[in-house]
């Protein structure tokens, strides 16, 4: 797999070959019928509410576990700040991997792509756990949900499932051969390719 989250230093640089981590720190709120629920607490067959009001059942939740001692920088996780994204949005600090689609006016824009605007950056190194567990969620479609109130991904076949460490658990749920079609939204994967008023309302600098 091919990721174009960059590491640090390299943010507005060419895109990285590594692997998709695509996921939601513990403790993230995702939006249900019945209000946010802490995503480590979502079951198979709770219904998660999408950016356009409707229900939609989860069929999964990943989990994966990052460690810091292999995997350097790419443990880091994108701290998006409450407000950070306008109209007080998320609604609380909003932490997710540098793959992880955030969607902006009609864009999945990877996180790692926001690092630099004000109030987004990366978690340093020296608070990165030695040991930290993601999470994402599954749904019949590449569905646009609310974490914190802010709209985001959810899986995409993008992200082999092999890397989750439940992943004999999906085999064993769903076997191996179910594909998720994908959103029509376009993905922009580096700080470079965000239009220029979203890179003023985040605060980003000038265009290029």
């Amino acid at each position: 797999m091919i990721s174009a989250y960059p590491v640090p230093g390299a943010l507005l640089g060419a895109p990285q070959a590594r692997t998709y981590t695509y996921c939601f720190a513990a403790g993230t709120g995702i939006d249900t019928p019945s209000g946010p629920r802490a995503v480590e607490e979502l079951r198979e067959g709770d219904d998660i509410l999408t950016a356009d009001g409707r229900a939609v059942p989860m069929l999964w939740l990943g989990r994966q576990t990052l460690v810091k001692r292999f995997r350097g920088a790419r443990a880091q996780l994108v701290r998006i700040a409450a407000g950070a994204l306008g109209g007080g949005l998320p609604r609380r600090d909003l932490l997710v991997t540098g793959d992880h689609g955030m969607v902006l006016d009609g864009l999945v824009i990877n996180a790692g792509a926001l690092v630099g605007g004000a109030g987004i950056d990366l978690v340093p190194l020296s608070r990165t756990p030695d040991r930290q567990t993601v999470y994402h969620v599954e749904t019949a479609r590449h569905e646009v949900i609310l974490a914190e109130g802010a709209a985001c991904e959810t899986f995409v076949d993008y992200a082999g499932r092999a890397a989750f460490d439940n992943y004999a658990d999906y085999l064993a749920r769903h076997g191996a051969g179910w594909l998720i079609p994908e959103n029509p939204l376009p993905r922009i994967s580096a700080a470079r390719q965000i239009p220029w008023h979203l890179r003023r309302r985040i605060g980003l600098g000038r265009a290029s």
